[in-house]
């Protein structure tokens, strides 16, 4: 197959979708997924019980303010689970699912085709890789052609000999400051935008810059920054001027994280996540 039979569609895992027929989309999840890699070590007694506790309504409150905390919070990798909530997503009016799993942190192709077939609904896979810390023991010895090469045939062939493609690039990850591995990662990402014409889904580093920064590096590469979305950007920037920069540049700007209030996460406890009437607060003065 070649990339001629996707023009004007998206490709799902189960082929490609006239646009139309996507219905209400999610354009940020992750039906199954394996975040192990964030997890902080709690400092205190009671925290580090905590931790290794499956997630239930004894420990539920602990761990939305220390998600990053608990083990099995950081694990989604059941397809039953997965399944049923595809499904409820659908009986609420939902079409379309954006898994933005990209490899590093547990992208299965052949779990995401069964899910869709399952439940009844479009999924959208990704492509390229996760932060630094998920990346392979190989990453720093890889030239960028070969990163470009691997997203490329994941997307006209399909990831390793599955045949189930790949219809988006990301989210490809970013850490502040971003390293030199994750640059050469944003490069093959962007060099395989080019080539296939697919979008372009960016996990920016946690700091209010990181977002531009990368957005001028894309720009660089020659990416094309109206099929690229920055994703995260209700936990990155909180300043109107900066948002308002970000939008200018004609990139999308991704929401997603809303129901997520860990105002001090345990990965990241120099930043701040935002509360949801926050997030909305912020929507309103770019409206405005």
């Amino acid at each position: 197959m070649t990339t001629h039979d996707t023009t004007g569609k998206v490709l799902t895992v189960l082929g490609p979708v006239d646009p139309h027929d996507l219905g209400v989309t999610i354009t940020h999840e992750h039906l199954l997924i394996d975040l192990s890699i964030v997890f902080v070590e709690p400092d205190d007694e009671e925290g580090r019980r905590l931790a290794e506790e499956p997630v239930g309504i004894g420990n539920l409150g602990w761990i939305r303010t220390n998600w990053s905390s608990n083990r099995d919070n950081l694990v989604q990798t059941d397809i039953d689970v997965a399944t049923r909530e595809a499904a409820r997503f659908k009986a609420a009016g939902g079409g379309t699912i954006v898994d933005a799993t990209s490899i590093g942190i547990d992208r299965n192709p052949k779990a995401l085709a069964e899910i869709s077939r399952a439940a009844g609904i479009h999924v959208v896979m990704g492509a390229g890789y996760y932060v630094g810390p998920a990346h392979p023991d190989d990453f720093s010895s890889r030239p960028v052609d070969s990163i470009t090469a691997e997203i490329v045939r994941d997307i006209v062939t399909g990831v390793g000999d599955t045949g189930i493609r790949s219809g988006i690039i990301g989210e490809v990850g970013c850490s502040w400051p971003w390293t030199d591995n994750e640059k050469k990662s944003v490069a093959a990402a962007v060099a395989a935008q080019c080539e296939t014409g697919a979008p372009l889904l960016i996990h920016p580093g946690r700091d209010q810059k990181a977002p531009i920064e990368i957005v001028k590096f894309i720009e660089r590469e020659g990416g094309d920054l109206n099929r690229t979305v920055m994703s995260h950007v209700d936990i990155r920037i909180y300043e109107r001027e900066i948002l308002r920069e970000l939008a200018a540049t004609g990139i999308y700007i991704e929401y997603d994280t809303f129901g997520l209030e860990s105002p001090f996460p345990p990965h990241a406890p120099d930043t701040y996540m935002p509360s949801d009437y926050q997030r909305i607060e912020q929507l309103i003065g770019l409206i405005e």
